[in-house]
């Protein structure tokens, strides 16, 4: 009589650790490598100093995923994380000492509006119902399924489904319609380029962002996101999952259409019934599969930008800064441009900015301050990018912008700084062009069974979860991914 069957992932991100605890459920014998010393990948934390910073993501939406997720591990969410709803949501700043605070309270965010452009407030409650339609549907047809052939995608009926969607016309423009101003047009699609996405050319599905962050709200786990992974590990541990740090993959082992295990840096070998790689999929397919075609056309996708990320600790609070901020500089689609086709960094570039003290003291030390800034930039290239000068360039923008908005001795109270480039993120985390948001991009062309599967075509016992394959980037679309690939291997195994 057999044993369980062993289950090798690679990789501890979200979707690694999940998939895990959802096959340790039904028996499987789970095991997990990780190149790092720790957890989590880029829903991991840095402390130095008594300050701690969230290394990728900074806040939690899309809790309905969240909850269906901790039920399936018998679990509840609100027990499990303490979480604090964030309102306002952002504090989005113009030029020019113009400010949006974006609340989920509709009567102060209908102050706003209004003042900004008179009338508009019916077009907007227009938006948010055609954008809640839009997440009801893309749910239920597009995201949150399998695909086992091409014509469960490819029907009369989705490609319906895709026109009410306004899935063929982009963000931008259909938010155009309904808001003339250029503030408020910027309000409603500036989230994109926080999941790596060109607001000017990704899909006009997207406007459900920021219809899930006013009516599902933005909320963060105190102690940080980091929380979440510390809790999903102690659930693994309970299921025997066992996990190995600072072991590094050298290449998945085949023979004809099998995959067989994988094998370490080290040149040892680890057998294993089926291989999931929670590890980014191009880097997969380039780095530790066998050669073949199928690369050339992963490498002539569409990839998300990178970010400069800075952390910053401070011995001083700047009481003006909200927990989530948003920067927004002059000619936003000159910015937008800049990162997304010129693959660089504009030259007065937007950015965010994450003090987690706002609601979470044990962030950083007694009346000092810790911060956070995300500067989009585009993506490692085939030309020659000095990412020094960049790094330097985009600081001093940050510096000099924060300078005009009060903050007018900030470079004199950094008592460190840590920061990541997109070389950083490739290194560290093995993303493919440091595209750091999930490396491939939500166009259209990469949507549903257009994304690279969570079962490979030939090795049909390897799987795929995170953010590059089906559904897609963001800590919910991993939570998801990890329910569908665990749903294709027990089908497979059925």
């Amino acid at each position: 009589m057999s044993g369980p069957k062993k289950v090798i992932i690679i990789g501890s991100g979200v979707g690694g650790i999940t998939t895990a605890i959802r096959l340790a459920q039904k028996g499987y014998q789970v095991k997990i490598f990780e190149k790092n010393s720790y957890a989590g990948g880029r829903c991991g934390n840095i402390t130095k100093n008594g300050h701690r910073f969230d290394i990728g993501a900074t806040l939690l939406m899309m809790t309905d995923i969240y909850e269906k997720t901790y039920q399936s591990l018998g679990r509840d969410l609100y027990k499990e994380l303490d979480l604090i709803r964030m309102d306002p949501i952002y504090s989005i700043k113009f030029p020019e000492n113009k400010e949006v605070l974006f609340s989920s309270d509709l009567s102060k965010l209908q102050k706003q509006l209004e003042a900004i452009e008179p009338g508009c407030y019916n077009n907007f409650l227009k938006y948010m119902t055609e954008s809640y339609e839009t997440y009801q549907l893309s749910m239920k047809h597009i995201i949150d399924r399998n695909y086992y052939n091409a014509l469960q995608f490819f029907s009369i009926k989705n490609l319906l489904l895709l026109f009410k969607m306004k899935a063929f016309k982009n963000h931008y423009k259909h938010t155009s319609h309904y808001f003339k101003s250029e503030i408020l047009r910027v309000v409603f699609t500036f989230q994109n380029i926080y999941v790596g996405q060109n607001p000017f050319k990704a899909s006009a599905i997207f406007s459900m962002l920021p219809f899930l962050e006013l009516t599902d709200g933005v909320w963060f786990p105190k102690g940080g996101m980091q929380q979440i992974i510390q809790n999903l590990l102690s659930i693994a541990t309970e299921h025997n999952v066992e996990i190995v740090y600072n072991t590094s993959v050298k290449k998945i082992n085949v023979v004809e259409k099998k995959v067989t295990g994988i094998t370490l840096n080290n040149d040892s070998f680890h057998e294993a019934d089926i291989v999931i790689s929670n590890a980014d999929l191009p880097y997969v397919y380039e780095k530790l599969l066998p050669k073949n075609k199928t690369i050339n056309r992963i490498k002539k996708l569409d990839y998300t930008c990178s970010a400069f990320m800075f952390h910053w600790g401070l011995d001083k609070t700047y009481h003006s800064l909200k927990q989530h901020n948003v920067f927004v500089s002059k000619n936003y689609k000159e910015n937008i441009d800049a990162v997304f086709t010129d693959l660089t960094l504009p030259s007065d570039p937007s950015f965010y900015v994450h003090a987690p003290c706002r609601t979470d003291k044990s962030a950083a030390p007694e009346n000092e301050d810790t911060l956070s800034i995300i500067v989009p930039v585009g993506h490692i290239n085939d030309e020659e990018q000095n990412w020094n000068v960049l790094q330097n360039h985009a600081r001093e923008s940050v510096i000099k912008r924060l300078k005009k908005e009060g903050m007018k001795d900030i470079d004199q109270h950094i008592k460190f700084e840590i920061c990541y480039n997109p070389k950083s993120w490739m290194t560290i985390f093995n993303l493919s062009k440091g595209s750091v948001f999930g490396s491939l991009s939500h166009n259209l062309m990469q949507m549903g069974y257009m994304r690279p599967h969570n079962q490979h075509k030939k090795y049909k016992n390897l799987f795929f979860v995170g953010g590059s394959t089906h559904p897609g980037n963001g800590i919910p679309m991993v939570l998801l991914s990890a329910k569908l690939t665990t749903e294709k291997i027990l089908k497979y195994n059925s």
